[in-house]
This record gives C-alpha cells, sequence and structure tokens, in this order.
C-alpha cells in the first residue's frame, strides 16, 4: 500500500480542526488530551495527530491535541506529569529526547525517569543531516572538506537534542569547528538553512522527508547505525566515512508514573491495536519511522534506559551542559 504524505497530511489537518472545536453534549471526563511538545503544523507534531486520527475509532470521546512546546519538550512533559492519574492525559512524544534531557541540561525542572513511565512504545527513526536545496555539497565528504575550509566559520542548526547530540558526534569524528545555532522548532531555520546562513542542519526523519520531497532541503545522511527499513535509501555516516554514531530515537506514549495500571494497561492496548495494523506501518514509513512494538514490562523501564545511555553519549561527544 502506498501513502502520500501530503494526502495523509491533509487529512491530519482536517482532523486537527475538528479536535480543536468545542466539544457539544460531551462528557469532558470522557476527553483524551494527546499532549505534543511541537507547534501545530510542525514535522513531529504531523506524528502526534496520526495517532490521533489512528486512535480515533478505539478511543471513546473525543482526542484533542494539546500544543505545549518548549524547553527542548520539557513544557510537554511537566504539563504530562501534573496531570490528573485518569489516564485522560497522555504524552506522544520522542522519549528518547526527553530522557537524554536530564543529561544535556544542567538544571532539568523535574526528572523526567520518576515523574513519568512508558504506557506503549511507537516507532523508531533516526535523524538526518540536511543541507539547503541551494548547496553545492551532494554527499557528506563534500559537505567536511567545505566546513574544514571554513576554519571555524561554519555553522549549523539543531532544534532538539538527539539532532544535537549527532551533529556533535559527527564534528567530533570529523574534527569540525563548527558552531551550533539552537532554534525552537526546524521550521524557523528553514530559511537560514537556505539562504547559506546555516551550513547544514540535523533534523528527525519527519521534517528531512517531507522537506526533501519538496525540494526544500537536501539529505546527506541519517544516524542510525545501519540502514532504517523506512528509509533504505539514506546512507548513514558509518557508510560516509565516520564510524561509530548510532543514534536511534524511539517514540511512546507518556504518562504520569502514579497512573494506576489498569489505566495504562488500557493505553497499552489502544496503540498496540493500532501497530498491528498494515496501514499503520505505511503511515509510519512515509515518515521515516519503523514499527516498534514492546510489551509493557519493557518498556516500564525505558526512560530510565535511555537516560543512563545518554549519560555516555554526553560523555563522549563531550557536550557541554545548557
Amino acid at each position: 500500500m502506498l501513502v502520500n504524505r501530503r494526502e495523509v497530511l491533509g487529512t491530519l489537518t482536517a482532523a486537527a480542526v475538528v479536535a480543536s472545536s468545542p466539544v457539544v453534549a460531551q462528557d469532558l471526563r470522557d476527553m483524551v488530551n494527546f499532549v505534543s511538545a511541537f507547534p501545530p503544523g510542525s514535522g513531529a507534531d504531523f506524528l502526534v495527530r496520526l495517532w490521533s486520527q489512528k486512535l480515533t475509532p478505539t478511543i471513546p470521546g473525543p482526542i484533542v491535541v494539546l500544543n505545549k512546546p518548549g524547553a527542548m519538550g520539557f513544557v510537554a512533559a511537566e504539563y504530562t506529569a501534573r496531570s490528573k492519574l485518569d489516564g485522560n492525559t497522555i504524552f506522544v512524544h520522542a522519549g528518547t529526547s526527553i530522557a537524554g534531557n536530564m543529561h544535556v541540561f544542567k538544571n532539568p525542572p523535574f526528572d523526567v525517569t520518576k515523574d513519568l513511565t512508558v504506557a506503549a512504545t511507537l516507532s523508531r527513526h533516526s535523524y538526518m543531516l540536511v543541507v539547503g536545496k541551494n548547496s553545492p555539497h551532494h554527499n557528506l565528504e563534500e559537505l567536511t572538506q567545505a566546513l574544514r575550509a571554513k576554519d571555524g566559520a561554519a555553522s549549523y542548526g539543531t532544534s532538539n537534542t538527539s539532532s544535537f547530540l549527532i551533529a556533535e558526534l559527527y564534528k567530533q569524528k570529523a574534527n569540525l569547528e563548527v558552531v551550533n545555532v539552537n532554534y525552537r522548532t526546524s521550521a524557523d531555520w528553514i530559511n537560514d538553512l537556505n539562504s547559506g546562513a546555516l551550513d547544514f542542519a540535523v533534523v528527525d526523519s519527519i521534517a528531512g522527508i517531507g522537506a526533501a520531497k519538496q525540494g526544500t532541503w537536501r539529505i546527506l545522511a541519517i544516524g542510525s547505525g545501519t540502514r532504517m527499513a523506512s528509509t533504505p535509501d539514506i546512507p548513514t555516516f558509518n557508510e560516509s566515512g565516520f564510524p561509530g554514531i548510532d543514534v536511534v530515537s524511539w517514540w511512546g506514549a507518556l504518562v504520569p508514573t502514579t497512573t494506576p495500571r489498569p489505566l495504562v494497561e488500557k493505553i497499552h492496548g489502544w496503540f498496540g491495536e493500532a501497530l498491528k495494523s498494515p496501514e499503520t506501518a505505511e503511515l509510519l514509513k512515509a515518515t521515516g519511522n519503523d514499527v516498534y512494538m514492546t510489551s509493557l514490562e519493557e518498556s516500564s523501564g525505558l526512560l530510565k534506559s535511555t537516560a543512563e545511555q545518554w549519560k555516555k553519549f554526553v560523555e563522549i561527544a563531550k557536550i557541554e551542559k545548557i
């Protein structure tokens, strides 16, 4: 089954309009909030709305997407952690990024590994190094040579923790002096990348694939150790001469840690049924995501183990805490 991303996005946009409309004659206790850490219409917000669409036939009552961008996901995470323990507030997010933040920030506002738990894992993807549509560079070797020639005057854009990590690992392995410019969202630096103000950027697969198909950016490499099943034509950093870079993010449905177990099991079942659908797999593939299903027991300790993994990443990449 072939899925056109533009058609899917149009469907989700329509669904978002319905979801954000006032609910008439509806018991508000049955309303389920999907919390998004991204602005409406951004690349990753697309994935949150994809899940709201897929679970609409399953979840009783309406699903409303609440956009809570800011602080690299901490605003949305804290909103979820402080929500009622009724199973009606679900943070649909890249668990890797929010767990990694525990070792990227000097003073995290709260401990996501203690205050949130994973009710269901959803998908896996990696991040892509991209250049602007007018860039003369068509592979990573060409870009690397050009960055070295700038002798410290080059810059790159990121808008999340995982992108920052991959870029720093690339800098280290290529022995580059490149300045990071952190943006609120990937949409904020499109003009800077295409104008040449930025030499490259590292983005999530959703934004990367969508922009590449539209001719806005050019993808040079992906940060997974081996090629992803959903993006088999995109070379890895390893293949491009920079071995040892293997950063794969997972998405999950997160809820407050003290949410009653029966409610967590119910949420796990909702997403599990959706993941079994071939249509869901195709929709995820269109965004550069591979299906990622785990048991509730496996997912329960995932935030903690991911945070521990990121502690090592930060040390290896010598990332200065924010």
